[in-house]
């Protein structure tokens, strides 16, 4: 987590509360029976994902319409990541996020991170 959203979650209790709620949906929802290839190179709060399981965290989101804000792709080899490329949201759809996950489809050791817009009216 960058140190600007951290002092901005320490500073507002809605915005702190809103965090953990979109993440935890994101964890029980979007990101059930996905192996998370985070092994402790990323804060444990941001979930690494393979090229297919990644397609399928879209296809989740394009149903539940959550936003997908931007994503980190990534090349993991034993417990090192070096950081590859950055792509945010061009628009609200997600065939930005396809293209790019189809252009490391089957490559080895790429994980993919996101960020994402949970609308509010999945939180019950």
């Amino acid at each position: 987590m960058n140190a600007d959203l951290s002092l901005l979650l320490q500073e507002d209790p809605g915005d702190r509360l809103k965090f953990e709620r979109d993440h935890q949906f994101m964890q029980e929802v979007v990101f059930t029976e996905l192996k998370n290839l985070n092994t402790g190179f990323d804060s444990p709060l941001i979930f690494h994902f393979s090229p297919s399981d990644f397609a399928t965290v879209i296809d989740r989101c394009v149903h539940l319409n959550v936003q997908i804000m931007g994503i980190e792709v990534f090349e993991v080899i034993a417990s090192s990541a070096d950081f590859l490329e950055v792509e945010i949201s061009p628009d609200d759809g997600y065939e930005w996020a396809r293209r790019l996950v189809q252009a490391y489809m089957g490559k080895p050791n790429i994980t993919f991170s996101a960020t994402f817009k949970v609308p509010d009216a999945l939180h019950i």
